[in-house]
């Protein structure tokens, strides 16, 4: 048995939907049995969900995200420590896709149960650090309990579920990955913490210094770590050049039998070169988008020959949401719809204010909409029936994405910047289209006066490039087709998460 021990999965009806890593720690799930893999992935519940909004008075408000587990059973209840008291623990385990989901709910005392019931929000860091040693101490302790049976392999995703190496008794069988080369995902912590919680010889190489970054300290201390993409193995060298050469890559994929469209795949498997037959099933998908944002309750919606372009993705700062908002202002004209969608965390000032400058453009265009809630079942739809998905993160800030890939495997082909595994998948003009550089050395966007020019001229191409899109596919529709049959056809050979568990698993 090989088990995932990660912050958050996405699992329809099962877990909430928060970022790029659930959905793909969820999509490795669907996909294991497929493979022969017996799997299981650990994490928390947290009842109170992550993060809703609904447009109230021309803003945006946060509402209610709650959510109850309805089925599933119970392994048996367990305590560990933290902070010197009982913590009690009750893992609930469903089965998905012929593989297992544990989700790990805290019973008691209050001060637990109070800090684990939302998803990525907490007052403080020493409260991330809490939260995160109660999943990591009770994964540890669920797996070393044999109630999962033998285990083959245990991999930790991301520094705060990293933590479960401290726990630990043997580390012979764990692999760590690190999904993000920005510093939210390497929190440094104060070596008090660690050494309260988990003993000194497990530790004695990371706590020479009063701050320990988890980061490193985990990826010294287990055999193997991985990094998500080529392009993010070269900044994460720069970012913590002291474990350069323990890390390998193991590029991100997608499940196909969850995203990609039957008749897409069957087109590609069966390696058929007719464009007839492809454009009737993209226009498929586009019909079902169509009727999709009709069920959400959009009164605006695009006609059949209008190109769909989709900004969709977690509203941060690094994901540059402004490229999109700003190329919408200043080409008011252009004969494009545009449909924007993604929740900011509810304590990111600057992802706030661009969800909001979301709905604005909403409210004052009548070819643009705000998906407030995008979730899994909006993401299915879009990325399958746009003509167009924009990938603009700030080069050197993107581990790997997913959601090009997601689109990529339906034929709806990406303009992207150079960034993550888009380098490893798109070639510009071919199956997508590419702008910007390809950096590698990691400029921190919100103190770098190098960060503005550098956005500056990525844009003047972004801009460029997308008017041209736009041009071709409304004037030369076979050259349009042709690009996104391109990219069903590599895209489902390149994105399939089988491929990413593989790499995972072998090597």
């Amino acid at each position: 048995m090989y088990v995932s021990v990660t912050p958050e999965v996405a699992v329809e009806s099962l877990t909430k939907f928060a970022g790029g890593l659930g959905v793909l720690e969820g999509d490795k799930l669907i996909e294991a049995k497929s493979m022969g893999i017996d799997y299981a992935v650990i994490t928390m519940y947290h009842p109170r969900g992550y993060a809703s909004y609904e447009a109230s008075d021309g803003d945006l408000a946060e509402v209610s995200d709650d959510w109850v587990i309805s089925d599933g059973r119970s392994l048996g209840s367990f305590t560990i420590r933290v902070r010197g008291e009982p913590v009690n623990v009750d893992p609930i385990m469903f089965e998905v896709s012929g593989s297992r989901l544990i989700l790990l709910r805290v019973l008691e005392p209050h001060w637990a149960v109070e800090l684990t019931k939302k998803l990525y929000v907490e007052k403080n860091a020493e409260e991330m650090f809490l939260k995160y040693l109660i999943l990591s101490k009770g994964a540890a302790t669920l797996i070393e309990s044999g109630l999962l049976g033998d285990i083959d392999e245990i991999h930790l995703q991301e520094s705060f579920a990293g933590m479960t190496a401290f726990a630990l008794k043997d580390l012979s069988r764990v692999k760590f990955v690190t999904h993000s080369p920005g510093p939210w995902a390497h929190p440094v912590v104060h070596k008090e913490w660690l050494l309260s919680e988990f003993s000194l010889e497990r530790l004695k190489d990371c706590v020479e210094d009063n701050y320990v970054n988890l980061t490193e300290c985990v990826i010294k201390l287990v055999p193997k770590s991985y990094v998500v993409s080529r392009k993010q193995l070269k900044v994460m060298r720069n970012v913590i050049p002291s474990i350069a050469e323990r890390l390998t890559d193991a590029t991100n994929g997608v499940s196909l039998s969850r995203w990609c469209d039957k008749e897409v795949l069957n087109y590609v498997l069966r390696d058929s070169g007719d464009l007839g037959e492809f454009a009737r099933i993209r226009q498929k998908l586009k019909e079902e988008l169509i009727a999709y944002l009709r069920r959400a309750g959009f009164s605006k919606l695009p006609d059949l020959k209008t190109p769909v372009v989709t900004w969709v993705r977690r509203v941060v700062k690094y994901k540059r949401p402004y490229f999109i908002t700003r190329f919408i202002e200043e080409n008011k004209d252009l004969n494009a719809f545009y449909v924007l969608g993604g929740k900011p965390h509810p304590q990111d000032t600057y992802g706030k204010m661009y969800a909001r400058e979301f709905l604005r453009l909403s409210r004052k265009y009548g070819n643009v909409v705000y998906v407030s809630n995008y979730g899994l079942e909006d993401a299915r739809y879009l990325l399958r029936g746009s003509d167009l998905l924009l990938f603009t993160p700030f080069p050197g800030w993107e581990a790997s994405g997913t959601s090009f890939m997601k689109a990529g495997v339906n034929g709806t082909p990406t303009l992207a910047s150079r960034d993550g595994a888009v380098l490893e998948m798109i070639k510009d003009s071919y199956n997508g289209w590419l702008f910007g550089k390809d950096i590698s050395e990691f400029i921190d966007i919100y103190t770098s006066v190098k960060a503005s020019e550098v956005d500056e001229e990525e844009y003047e191409e972004f801009s460029k490039k997308l008017s041209k899109i736009i041009e071709t596919y409304l004037n030369e529709p076979e050259k349009y087709l042709k690009i996104s049959m391109n990219a069903a056809k590599t895209f489902v050979r390149l994105a399939d998460v089988r491929n990413t568990l593989f790499r995972l698993i072998s090597g």
